[in-house]
């Protein structure tokens, strides 16, 4: 089998080694670049809340360079971002257990009664805004960092379109709306024959649905956002 991976680095790479390593081939094309923000994030003011969340583990490495959080409480949308702010020396970080979106943290206990509450979200720009609106609607005092945008890469296509030309791309995994989008407007006119009927692997029911709005024919979507689940759905 043969994966063109289109995540943002570094999770793409790991993704290819992992496809690699059970024998597989895989290619990286990001279809996803950061940038810094417009403006500087009022980072001095992450202290002073009761709870900090971040929304991606792109957000724990825009932030955690510039700021040690000693008081606030610390959570994360999903395991992929937990496990991004363990690495940053965060041990005691709250998030869902087995639904890793916004939904999945709305859930959680800690935040149904959060009247009068400060609570930072950490995100960038362009995202989903369901949990400021939804936490700010439950009473809380909400305070939102943008620390990155995404932006579209500046990638060489011609390798991954000769690929697709060849017909030697058997499967693509895209695990946001953006990088769904970003693939079609990268590869363009001349990609979209070849593009349109590759079976392409997504992390929710929501991401299919655009996905097919943009014209993809058939669309997997694996159990959670993890590494571990795109390989066992490459699997199965």
């Amino acid at each position: 089998m043969h994966v063109l991976v289109t995540r943002p680095e570094p999770q793409s790479s790991e993704l290819c080694q992992l496809i690699i390593a059970q024998g597989n081939q895989a290619t990286s094309f990001p279809t996803i670049a950061f940038a810094p923000p417009a403006e500087l994030p009022a980072f001095e003011l992450l202290n002073e809340q009761d709870w900090v969340i971040f929304i991606s583990p792109q957000a724990v490495r825009e932030t955690t360079p510039h700021i040690k959080i000693k008081h606030p409480k610390i959570a994360a949308v999903g395991a992929g971002t937990a496990k991004a702010l363990y690495s940053a020396g965060y041990t005691h970080v709250l998030h869902p257990a087995i639904e890793w979106h916004s939904e999945g943290l709305l859930a959680l206990p800690q935040f149904q009664i959060i009247g009068g509450q400060k609570i930072a979200i950490i995100r960038g720009a362009g995202g989903r805004e369901l949990i400021d609106k939804e936490l700010r609607e439950r009473g809380a005092n909400i305070l939102t960092l943008i620390t990155y945008e995404r932006i579209l890469p500046k990638s060489d296509i011609e390798p991954c379109l000769t690929l697709l030309k060849q017909g030697s791309i058997d499967v693509i995994v895209c695990t946001s709306y953006e990088g769904v989008r970003n693939l079609k407007v990268m590869l363009g006119e001349a990609g979209w024959p070849y593009l349109k009927n590759k079976p392409i692997i997504v992390m929710s029911e929501r991401i299919k649905m655009l996905a097919q709005d943009l014209g993809f024919q058939t669309i997997w979507i694996t159990r959670n956002p993890s590494q571990t689940a795109i390989l066992d759905l490459l699997v199965e």
